[in-house]
């Protein structure tokens, strides 16, 4: 119970103690175990440095070409099949963007909603006629698609902010109490549990969804360490990435490396096969937190606190550009036909050119855009704090429609077959369709 305690006190601080100060530990990997000055809107514009900062002894150069050292070769939107969102922002890398899926059209209406119980603060996710989603009530539930009906529900020793990830039968999820947990995906019964414990005294939270693959799952954790658990819940390996809050946003995969941010202001790419360390990149001297990251076509995108855009070779780590916002980005980027799309606490959001940051449009909606994009069908949707689903003409950025919810939305959408599947804060779980079909 006092464990309990401290973990929702933690919880509590989320909101303002990423604004901390950098931590001054420095990154370092566990042996595998026996087991900028911020502008205002109206100013924003891309400002190429070319100032990417490898950490001494771990500059790619400096390692012997292995195959992972080639760019990373993520084609946006071809990760998964059309019928399935099973992680968040749609793959491995989190473009964002499935090519071939289409999203409901206006006008739009509810398919169907349903209570969880408590307050959905990530994203759903959709496979094999499923929808999972995890909830402050401290549990994961599956629904069937078609109606909104439960399956199941896995109850947790506390609450689930985690997006989970589905993978060959198996959903993995994290929750605030430290644990990374395998439950079949059919019948939402426990395979095993792994628990986040680092070196760090006080409580540890898992709060980004997991990526998975090659029967290895990689998270980040609180306690500032990215893991590789094996699908039998033991460690492979383990990389520290410090920060006060450590890595609360997805880590992303692609080209067999493994991207994370971290609350210490630094981003980092690791090997996925023992967590070595290639390069470090720290942003502006201001940087003190990251979201995404995002990786497409050999480019790692992020947003940054207090506030930014910034894209940074896969390969090297140097900066390509960055776009400096009045507000913390904590949407992480979408990526798709040359445009990255990123929302802001001041409730923007822009689309700006791959090659260089150059500013396309702007929307301005009510309430911060923390949800982060997804990309369907010459549409841009993603969630609002004032409570709204918001789709968006991807070439003009105009308003093609709108769904206002219940509590604020600040997971991204998942869309599969013409139905976008969200969650809110006061507690629902929405399937929302075209009007009539």
């Amino acid at each position: 119970m006092l464990r309990r305690g401290i973990v929702a006190g933690v919880g509590a601080l989320a909101g303002c103690s990423l604004f901390d100060g950098p931590a001054t530990d420095e990154p370092e990997r566990t042996a595998d175990p026996p087991d900028a000055t911020p502008t205002t809107a109206g100013t924003v514009g891309p400002t190429p440095t070319g100032t990417g900062t490898d950490a001494p002894g771990t500059d790619a150069g400096d390692r012997e070409s292995t195959p992972t050292d080639r760019a990373p070769s993520t084609t946006p939107g071809a990760q998964s099949p059309t019928g399935e969102w099973r992680v968040v922002q749609a793959d491995d890398a989190h473009t964002g963007w499935k090519r071939e899926t289409v999203g409901p059209e206006p006008p739009v209406e509810v398919t169907w909603s349903v209570g969880l119980g408590g307050g959905v603060q990530r994203s759903v996710t959709v496979a094999d006629g499923l929808a999972y989603a995890g909830s402050a009530a401290g549990s994961v539930t599956a629904v069937e698609t078609v109606d909104g009906a439960e399956r199941w529900t896995h109850e947790r020793r506390s609450e689930v902010r985690a997006t989970p990830t589905v993978t060959d039968g198996t959903v993995y999820c994290g929750d605030e109490n430290g644990d990374l947990t395998a439950v079949d995906a059919a019948s939402g019964s426990e395979q095993w549990s792994f628990a986040a414990e680092g070196d760090r005294p006080g409580p540890t939270a898992v709060r980004s969804g997991p990526v998975v693959a090659d029967e290895t799952v990689y998270v980040g954790a609180t306690d500032g360490r990215v893991y590789a658990v094996d699908d039998g819940g033991s460690e492979r390996w383990s990389f520290d990435a410090g920060g006060f809050l450590g890595v609360v946003a997805p880590v992303a995969l692609a080209g067999g490396r493994v991207f994370a941010g971290s609350d210490a202001g630094r981003l980092y790419a690791v090997d996925a096969a023992d967590g070595e360390e290639f390069w470090r990149y720290a942003g502006t001297g201001e940087t003190r937190a990251w979201s995404g990251p995002t990786v497409a076509d050999g480019v790692v995108y992020a947003g940054g606190v207090p506030g930014g855009v910034f894209a940074i070779d896969a390969v090297g780590g140097t900066e390509r550009w960055r776009l400096e916002t009045d507000r913390p980005v904590f949407s992480s980027p979408a990526v798709a036909d040359g445009t990255v799309y990123v929302g802001t606490d001041g409730g923007l959001v822009l689309a700006l050119a791959t090659e260089g940051g150059s500013e396309r449009w702007r929307f301005e909606t009510d309430g911060a855009v923390k949800s982060s994009p997804a990309v369907v069908d010459g549409t841009v949707v993603f969630g609002t704090t004032a409570g709204a689903v918001v789709a968006l003409d991807t070439e003009a950025g105009t308003e093609r429609w709108r769904f206002e919810t219940d509590g604020a939305v600040t997971g991204s959408p998942a869309v599969v077959d013409g139905t976008l599947y969200v969650g809110d804060t006061a507690g629902r779980l929405y399937a929302l369709g075209t009007s009539g079909q």
